[in-house]
């Protein structure tokens, strides 16, 4: 039987609510709905090895790419089929942990699909034909879709690719290294080192591909990144826009702030909008956006809302001051972060190093 997470059977609702209501409006920067701006769905286009185009009407109507139509979908049964979902997400597992859902094969069935999602994930997690308030076009957009039925979702996953590796100076004697590597947690020897007068510098990304999407956003961006992260180890604070206040008034990397003080805000805003819109430390970034139409978020009541072109503004606001870093498992077989390292076990000539990670996860 058919299993999946929240997140995955999220992907399944997100389809049936849209074509449910016929229409998804914007949000404001705080994740609430804008009554004054909304976007008609015309249809959604989702598949495997064909793809199929559910177009709303008076009823759903089921075609083939070619026109074919293969079926016709009542709206009231839809209603009905759209509560059930919610209803079975809000009730299930939480995390990351799958499920079953015993009524959700027929209505799949009907839908003529087996997978939760668009399995042409390359292109976005749901892609829609929407009516353009603006052009009066009607565009096939891909969305990404984001969540908020259970835990609260991740914006950037770790990786052992998102790992940070930071010189510590001075150099650590081999007892030191053992004694903190005894220490139960990465925090503890985070702590020590700061108290007793060690310092962390950023030397590299401890992933090529990871450095290089990051310069591709901007140049400086790992530099910055790792002075973020490092912060966020050190002050005991969490909110991106909290440790991005924090880079404003340290300016590390020396930006003339005095006549422009947006250097680390703008910077730090690039790189959550292209997390959520498809850059990860481990795929070469090539900085075209899988959603092109924008995000959906899936509330926790069940409420779709979404950020389009239109309201861009608004949704940089929202990941900014809706975001925080977390910390992830730093267990050799997910993560592999947090002991300190000697010279040759992270490929530089001389010295003793630590490597530090993160998520972005929405508060």
């Amino acid at each position: 039987m058919l299993t999946g997470n929240k997140g995955e059977w999220s992907e399944f609702y997100t389809f049936l609510k849209l074509l449910s209501d016929g229409k998804i409006y914007a949000a404001d920067n705080n994740l609430n709905k804008n009554e004054n701006l909304f976007y008609l769905i015309m249809k959604i286009v989702r598949g495997n090895e064909q793809d199929y185009d559910y177009i709303r009407g008076n009823n759903i109507i089921i075609q083939t790419a070619d026109g074919d139509i293969v079926s016709e979908v009542a709206l009231s049964d839809l209603n009905e089929y759209t509560k059930l979902f919610y209803e079975g997400i809000s009730k299930g597992k939480t995390g990351d942990r799958a499920f079953q859902l015993d009524f959700a094969k027929n209505v799949l069935d009907t839908f003529h699909t087996a997978s939760l999602s668009d399995e042409r994930k390359e292109t976005a997690d749901i892609r829609i034909v929407i009516h353009d308030p603006v052009t009066h076009h009607e565009p096939l957009l891909g969305f990404s879709i984001k969540s908020y039925i259970g835990s609260k979702p991740t914006l950037f996953n770790a990786s052992k690719n998102s790992n940070i590796i930071y010189r510590v100076t001075p150099v650590l004697s081999d007892s030191e290294i053992v004694n903190l590597n005894l220490m139960n947690t990465y925090g503890q020897r985070v702590q020590w080192l700061t108290e007793n007068g060690y310092t962390l510098s950023y030397v590299k990304m401890n992933s090529e591909i990871f450095r290089t999407n990051l310069e591709l956003i901007d140049s400086r961006l790992p530099e910055i990144l790792s002075y973020l992260i490092l912060y966020k180890f050190t002050s005991k604070k969490n909110s991106l826009s909290d440790l991005t206040q924090m880079l404003n008034s340290t300016n590390p990397c020396g930006f003339n702030i005095n006549l422009n003080p947006n250097f680390y805000t703008y910077k730090i805003r690039r790189l959550l909008v292209d997390a959520a819109l498809g850059m990860k430390a481990g795929k070469l970034w090539s900085g075209n956006f899988s959603a092109t139409g924008g995000y959906i978020a899936v509330k926790k009541d069940g409420e779709l809302l979404c950020y389009h072109i239109y309201n861009w503004n608004d949704f940089q606001d929202y990941l900014m001051s809706g975001t925080k870093i977390d910390t992830p498992d730093s267990s050799p077989n997910r993560c592999d972060y947090g002991t300190i390292l000697y010279s040759n076990e992270v490929g530089e000539p001389e010295g003793t190093f630590i490597k530090l990670n993160f998520q972005i996860r929405f508060k």
